[in-house]
């Protein structure tokens, strides 16, 4: 899920951008130890109800990254019966990261071209890790991975998930 707005594009990679969110807000703020960001979008409200939230939490020291997305209903407390109700949490990788999927099945290990190791733990839910098209690099398209969170929106209204810096491997 994303918070991509295109305001000057009409079409991108050949393909016409026909509607997007049409209310987004972000703040930022600094709580405790660290800069905390919570953004909601309403891309999602017309064809599934639902709304989506994202806050995330950086430490100070630039280890730790606690998020949370939340899928509520547009009206109401629920969802409505026949409303499609199924998402996918992305976190898309660099091409230079290789990504393990821990043997719980609930996070994964990040190996980063700099020999640095982070965690991405999922806290309750299942990760996957699948193939993903790295598309900002000036090369053009390259192949890489995502780690992803499935879930139902009727039953899961909430995905709690840790990115920690574990430590730099030595050469």
């Amino acid at each position: 899920m994303s918070f991509s707005r295109f305001p000057s594009i009409r079409r991108l990679f050949g393909v016409p951008i026909l509607d997007g969110p049409r209310h987004v807000t972000v703040s930022r703020d600094y709580e405790g130890r660290g800069m905390v960001l919570r953004a909601t979008h309403d891309g999602y409200a017309e064809r599934f109800g639902i709304i989506h939230e994202r806050f995330v939490a950086l430490s100070s020291d630039g280890n730790r990254l606690d998020g949370e997305d939340v899928f509520l209903p547009v009206t109401g407390t629920t969802l409505p019966p026949d409303a499609e109700d199924q998402f996918a949490v992305r976190f898309h990788l660099h091409p230079g990261t290789r990504a393990s999927r821990l043997t719980n099945g609930h996070g994964a290990v990040l190996l980063l071209a700099n020999r640095d190791v982070w965690n991405l733990d999922a806290h309750d839910h299942v990760v996957t890790v699948e193939e993903s098209v790295y598309l900002a690099g000036q090369d053009g398209p390259r192949r890489t991975t995502q780690i992803v969170i499935y879930g139902q929106a009727r039953t899961t209204q909430r995905v709690h998930w840790t990115l920690s810096h574990v430590r730099q491997i030595s050469a």
